[in-house]
């Protein structure tokens, strides 16, 4: 979905853009290639001087979480929960949350996850299986904003923390999740366990669910470029950074997919090509 490198060639009607210029793009998808076509929309060139493996670790990831945050309307002060606060999307939230001086409770799924978490700016940290007692102890039960990559089960627990007036926003499904991509039972008994939620019951409560998924994203260009600008100035003042974790060469994609699969990774994966 993401890339950083040097452009070959540019089409006839692009402008702002020049052969031997280092870049990051958004291809959505075709990524996975020494060569990519992309239109320059999604072009982004690279501030000066900056680490192209830094760039492609800061894309969709920090896109996805600028994006999230803007449509949640994060305020300072909001108490936030982020759901797989360890992973890419997940640190690329801590981090803007801590820029908007929203306090944020961070989930993971191991102890090993929870130091980096707290490093971020994380007013607490813990395992799922604590998810209500940490927002009790340090919300005081509510929580105004949901950021979830899990969903499941997980989700309708989460749902009833929210408070009134608050936003739930789910961009991932990672509960369905197996060894070897997504699992059709575990699927199904997750999507059972999300419950059923009556629309009715979302005025009620005043509470509102926001799907997202950032592969539509680029189609609105403008939000696009206006939420990457934001995110490369930030990151060229140093005051947000990509956490980088696992490195793997070209050749060994399918052992960066199942390190991704397996859920234990911390930061973002990173694929070289040489």
């Amino acid at each position: 979905m993401e890339i950083s490198g040097t452009i070959d060639a540019i089409g006839p009607k692009v402008t702002g853009l020049a052969p031997g210029q280092a870049v990051v793009a958004l291809p959505i998808f075709g990524g996975h290639a020494e060569r990519v076509s992309v239109p320059a929309a999604r072009v982004f060139p690279l501030p000066e001087g900056a680490d192209p493996i830094e760039a492609a670790a800061v894309a969709v990831t920090f896109l996805t979480a600028w994006y999230a945050c803007h449509r949640a309307q994060v305020a300072p002060g909001d108490r936030v929960v982020v759901t797989a606060a360890a992973g890419g999307v997940g640190t690329a939230l801590l981090q803007l949350l801590r820029e908007r001086a929203a306090a944020a409770v961070a989930l993971v799924g191991s102890e090993a996850k929870l130091p980096l978490c707290r490093e971020l700016g994380a007013a607490a940290a813990g395992l799922y299986g604590s998810a209500g007692e940490l927002i009790e102890r340090t919300f005081g039960g509510r929580a105004d904003v949901v950021f979830d990559a899990v969903g499941g089960r997980l989700f309708s627990r989460l749902w009833r923390r929210l408070e009134t007036g608050g936003r739930y926003v789910l961009y991932g499904f990672a509960a369905a999740s197996g060894a070897r991509g997504v699992a059709k039972w575990t699927a199904a008994r997750e999507l059972l366990g999300m419950g059923f939620h009556s629309p009715y019951e979302v005025i009620q409560s005043c509470r509102t669910l926001i799907g997202f998924n950032l592969s539509l994203l680029p189609d609105r260009s403008g939000e696009l470029r206006r939420g990457a600008e934001e995110v490369f100035a930030s990151w060229k003042r140093g005051r947000i950074r990509p956490i980088l974790g696992p490195r793997f060469p070209f050749e060994g994609l399918p052992d960066a997919h199942r390190a991704l699969a397996s859920r234990k990774t911390t930061g973002k994966v990173v694929v070289t090509v040489p």
